[in-house]
C-alpha cells in the first residue's frame, strides 16, 4: 500500500472574526469615518486660507494708506508740491484738501482718461480698499464731492471731514503746510460707503464726534467707519503712519479734534 494517499492534509485556521467577504472592501462605518475626517481637515484648511487672505488684504490696505499719506505730505509741502489744481488760485502757500482728493482719484482738473463719460477706476487704485467693494468708476468734469465717483456707495476710503469743513464755520477750509506739524491727525479712514449714502451723506468724507466740541459732527451723523479688517478700522495719519483700532473714537493720541 502506498503512503502517499494517506498523508494527512495540513489545515490552516482563519483568524477569529475574519472572513473573505469582509476583507474585500471597507465597511460603511469606515467610509463615514474617513469622510468625516476629510471634512474636518477641509474646514480647518478653509479657515486658515480665509485668515491668510484677510491678513493679506489688510497688509495691502495699510500699504496703500501709507502711500496716500506720503502723497499728501508732498502735496501739502510748499516746496515739494506738484500741480495743486484749482488750489493754485489761492497762492503758493494754501490749498484745499478736496483738490488733493481729486488728484488721487484723477478726476476734475486731474482727469487723464480722454473724452469718456464713465471709466473704471483702474491702474493706481490707491483709493480703493482691497477688502472693500471692487466696482468703482469715475466721471469727468466733477469733483469727488459732486459724485464723480460712481456708485458712491462703493467708495471705501474717506478723508477726515474736519480738514475739509471744520463743522462750525461755513465754507471749505484752506490748508497750509502747517498741517504737517500735526502728525497724529487722522487723514484717511476706512468708510462704509453704503451706510453713508443711505443716510444721504457723502461717502468721501467723514468725522466722528469728539468730547466738548459743539459742531455739526457732535451727533455722529457723519461717522460711518467700516470695521472690515478683522473688526478693526484702518486709519492713515498726516504723519505718514497707519494704525488699526477696534475703537477709533477712544484712541487718546488720535487728534480727531484738530481743525485747520
Amino acid at each position: 500500500m502506498s503512503l502517499r494517499n494517506t498523508r494527512p492534509t495540513r489545515q490552516y485556521a482563519r483568524p477569529w472574526g475574519c472572513s473573505a467577504a469582509l476583507r474585500r472592501g471597507f465597511s460603511l462605518l469606515e467610509v463615514l469615518v474617513v469622510i468625516s475626517v476629510i471634512a474636518i481637515l477641509l474646514g480647518l484648511l478653509s479657515s486658515a486660507l480665509s485668515a491668510s487672505r484677510r491678513a493679506g488684504l489688510n497688509l495691502r490696505c495699510i500699504s496703500q494708506m501709507q502711500s496716500i499719506a506720503f502723497e499728501f505730505r508732498i502735496f501739502a509741502d510748499d516746496f515739494s508740491a506738484r500741480s495743486r489744481g484749482e488750489s493754485e488760485q489761492l497762492g503758493p502757500d494754501r490749498f484745499y484738501i478736496d483738490d488733493f482728493q481729486d488728484s488721487m482719484y484723477r478726476i476734475d482738473e486731474f482727469w487723464d482718461a480722454g473724452p469718456y463719460a464713465l471709466v473704471p477706476y483702474e491702474g493706481r487704485q490707491t483709493m480703493m480698499c482691497p477688502a472693500g467693494p471692487q466696482d468703482l468708476s469715475r466721471r469727468p468734469g466733477l469733483t469727488a464731492f459732486q459724485d464723480a465717483l460712481w456708485p458712491p456707495q462703493n467708495v471705501s476710503l474717506a478723508f477726515n471731514r474736519r480738514l475739509w469743513r471744520d463743522g462750525v464755520t461755513p465754507g471749505i477750509r484752506q490748508l497750509s503746510s502747517r498741517v504737517l506739524s500735526f502728525p497724529n491727525t487722522p487723514l484717511v479712514i476706512d468708510i462704509d460707503g453704503a451706510a453713508a449714502t443711505a443716510a444721504s451723506h457723502e461717502s468721501t468724507y467723514m468725522a466722528p464726534p469728539v468730547p466738548d466740541r459743539d459742531d455739526i459732527y457732535a451727533t455722529g451723523a457723519y461717522w460711518y467707519p467700516s470695521f472690515r479688517h478683522g473688526v478693526s478700522v484702518n486709519v492713515a495719519f498726516i504723519g505718514g503712519h497707519v494704525a488699526s483700532s477696534k475703537s477709533p473714537m477712544t484712541e487718546s493720541s488720535w487728534r480727531w479734534d484738530y481743525v485747520p
